[in-house]
């Protein structure tokens, strides 16, 4: 990568123990999650949304519904090319024919660029593929062709797919017509956004990092972000808010007590998100409770609506991670975005912003996008390198990655409880 334009650190850091603990740990580390995968089987394809403060690194959100394909290395493309023809052949080897189902963003010039690409892909995977929008709950007439229910089976005109791949979060619910199909429908169509909790992935999260952080005999908060949940909320009419504002004074002071442990001289902050939701809508940061006892109108009103023009009635309260990267020449705050398809990290890319600052939300418009080179990355470490080199960064960055995407298969694996 040309040194004029790489992703760097911008200070120190506390504590080195955690890097190395991951580092000189991994071939425990690998054969926990061979083990893991077993009785978890992964979600067909993710991305996760990572923060690194460098004391800590922590996943701040899992998408089980990614988009952001165009936006990955193109050298690579062999690399997931070879990921998607194991997740696929994991579920069945007679899969020939795939229907994928996107969001309905007809417009929106960035998302078709990933589905293409996210098409694209898969064809060169040795798959024939066909999208069919199906558009809003009870919409299935798309241009000439139509789904129709035959048998149980989802025919999209005259194509019967074997398989349905999903690239649509369902934030405004499951169609009838997707119910009790008998083709494999991935991921599970209730781990969209209208069934599923950020609050239930984050305590799944929470289990699988306590254990973990067993093999390395580290403090498992090193790699979770703590965070609250209080119910039902609306920022309108000011319902629930004493809960909201004694949550987070408690997540207030459970960040101070480990900024203190650890002699971190920052000031702690919340970000407070949509429990269900994406594309970064229904997001806001506080560093204080008087903050939040004062909210004016705008942001109230940008705290009442998620995606889709959907109520928000529930939110999660996330200790917030300061991001220690940044993009140079330029200075932008980055972090990282790390893919997979199954249980196989195919890299990703980090998301800038020129306008933010390394506390704040960088999935907002103005964002930029840099492929994070992926010769090595995610896949092995480096013992002979340095603690921060960029093989043994993207390692670590990896093992991350999976502890959020086994979180998430949990979740699919417990949906029949």
């Amino acid at each position: 990568m040309n040194k004029q334009n790489t992703v760097e650190y911008i200070k120190s850091f506390p504590d080195k123990s955690l890097h190395s603990s991951i580092i000189d740990n991994h071939n425990s580390i690998e054969t926990w999650f061979r083990r893991q995968w077993i009785k978890y089987p992964p979600p067909f394809y993710s991305s996760i949304d990572i923060r690194n403060s460098g004391f800590k690194i922590a996943p701040v959100d899992t998408n089980l519904f990614p988009a952001g394909f165009n936006n990955l290395n193109k050298d690579f493309e062999f690399l997931y090319i070879s990921a998607i023809q194991h997740a696929l052949e994991r579920i069945s080897e007679k899969i020939s024919k795939i229907l994928i189902i996107p969001e309905n963003h007809t417009r929106n010039k960035f998302y078709l660029k990933s589905l293409n690409t996210l098409v694209e892909l898969i064809k060169k995977s040795g798959y024939e593929v066909c999208v069919g929008r199906i558009g809003d709950k009870e919409s299935f007439i798309q241009d000439e062709k139509k789904f129709i229910r035959k048998n149980d089976y989802l025919i999209f005109g005259n194509y019967n797919p074997d398989i349905i791949i999903l690239n649509n979060d369902l934030s405004d619910g499951v169609p009838t017509i997707l119910n009790s199909i008998k083709q494999p429908i991935l991921p599970d169509k209730n781990m969209g956004w209208s069934n599923r909790s950020k609050t239930i992935h984050f305590d799944y999260y929470s289990d699988i990092v306590n254990s973990f952080s067993r093999i390395l005999d580290i403090d498992a908060w090193l790699l979770e972000p703590q965070f609250r949940n209080c119910g039902e909320i609306d920022f309108q009419t000011k319902q629930g808010e004493d809960c909201l504002l004694y949550n987070a004074n408690k997540l207030f002071n459970l960040i101070q007590k480990k900024y203190d442990e650890y002699s971190i001289n920052e000031k702690p902050y919340i970000m407070i998100k949509a429990d269900s939701g994406t594309y970064g809508i229904g997001i806001m940061r506080i560093d204080n409770i008087e903050s939040l006892k004062n909210l004016n109108r705008k942001q109230r009103i940008k705290m009442s609506k998620t995606k889709g023009g959907n109520k928000l009635d529930r939110v999660i309260l996330q200790e917030g991670i300061y991001s220690y990267e940044q993009l140079k020449p330029s200075d932008h705050v980055a972090e990282p975005v790390i893919y997979s398809f199954g249980s196989n990290l195919v890299g990703g890319f980090y998301r800038l912003h020129n306008m933010k600052d390394n506390s704040e939300n960088l999935n907002a418009p103005g964002m930029i996008f840099h492929p994070i080179p992926f010769e090595n990355a995610c896949l092995s470490p480096n013992p002979d390198e340095p603690i921060y080199s960029e093989t043994n960064k993207f390692y670590i960055y990896g093992v991350i990655a999976r502890l959020a995407i086994l979180a998430a298969a949990k979740e699919i694996y417990n949906l029949g409880d």
